[in-house]
């Protein structure tokens, strides 16, 4: 069976510009443009499926019991899900171009995340570095999630191999 060609399709790059190694400035702040709210559904699914038996999580009653102990009676979503929201959310503006994460460091959760809550992300650029490889180098990241209210409710230091402009783009 033969196919018949039409006109070719340009070749669409799979990634957007100013994500490479020398795109980035130590000092710049990178704000996300999306924010994602957290459902309760995905809070029980995800944190069931990581096994986490937290009470804090789960028990609705110990809660309802204890209000001034437990955040007014709300459960709290497992940090995790917190950390992999932020991290996604921050993706397009600091790892597009990236070869490896290579570390997440020094992270806290600052204030507590409840389902119904909607997460921001930002990564301020706070180093670079050259690897040991031509083709990229090494970007730190200060990785910061926000609630709805603007309160930081996760910090973690992030660094990141980005493939470099330079060597990359002239394939």
């Amino acid at each position: 069976m033969s196919i018949a060609k039409s006109k070719e399709t340009p070749l669409r790059a799979l990634t957007r510009d100013g994500t490479y190694f020398e795109d980035f400035q130590v000092g710049d702040t990178l704000v996300s443009p999306r924010g994602r709210t957290l459902s309760d559904t995905e809070h029980m699914a995800w944190t069931s499926v990581v096994m986490n038996t937290a009470q804090l999580h789960f028990n609705q009653a110990m809660c309802d019991e204890s209000p001034k102990v437990y955040f007014g009676g709300r459960r709290v979503v497992y940090g995790g899900i917190v950390f992999a929201f932020v991290a996604g959310l921050a993706s397009e503006e600091t790892t597009e171009n990236a070869l490896a994460e290579l570390s997440f460091d020094n992270g806290r959760h600052a204030n507590p995340v409840f389902a119904g809550d909607t997460l921001f992300a930002e990564s301020i650029v706070t180093g670079k570095r050259d690897a040991d490889r031509l083709d990229a180098g090494i970007v730190s990241f200060k990785l910061i999630g926000r609630n709805q209210d603007g309160k930081v409710v996760l910090e973690i230091d992030r660094e990141v191999l980005v493939k470099r402009k330079s060597h990359w783009l002239s394939r």
